[in-house]
């Protein structure tokens, strides 16, 4: 189902866009798509780095088992 959205634009913007055969409402909803996208992706890559942030710092594997392998000889 579509919604009726509309925007004011400048007069000149209007002008210029009436020179050219390309069907706005179609690019204005694929800009809209992309950059719902892109927010998404980054309320996506904050709430990781939250949850990142949230975890105990732990040693590195590789270093725990080179001390092993130190402490063994």
């Amino acid at each position: 189902m579509k919604v009726v959205y509309s925007l004011r634009i400048d007069k000149e913007l209007r002008e210029e866009m009436e020179k050219y055969n390309v069907k706005w409402n179609e690019e204005i909803e694929k800009f809209i798509r992309e950059k719902i996208e892109e927010l998404k992706k980054e309320e996506a890559m904050k709430k990781l780095h939250e949850v990142i942030s949230s975890l105990p710092e732990t040693e590195p594997v590789g270093v725990r088992l080179v001390r092993e392998d130190r402490d063994n000889n």
